[in-house]
């Protein structure tokens, strides 16, 4: 799975999480929209770490140059 496929299915997943919570216990869904949200920017900032070094990237995760 690439980095953005990974990275929009925690966002897809974490709002239905809230939005679930939030019919429940609108304190509980705002904590866990902030774990949520810390989790997924340690992600993006894994992925650029790891991108930059080229470390342990699938094919499916680079961008090819438009030359």
């Amino acid at each position: 799975m690439g980095a953005l496929s990974r990275l929009l299915s925690h966002l897809l997943l974490a709002g239905i999480a809230v939005i679930g919570l939030a019919l429940v216990a609108v304190p509980l869904a705002v904590v866990t929209a902030a774990v949520l949200y810390a989790h997924v920017v340690a992600d993006v900032v894994w992925d650029i770490r790891r991108l930059g070094r080229r470390a342990d990237v699938s094919v499916d995760e680079t961008v090819p140059s438009r030359r």
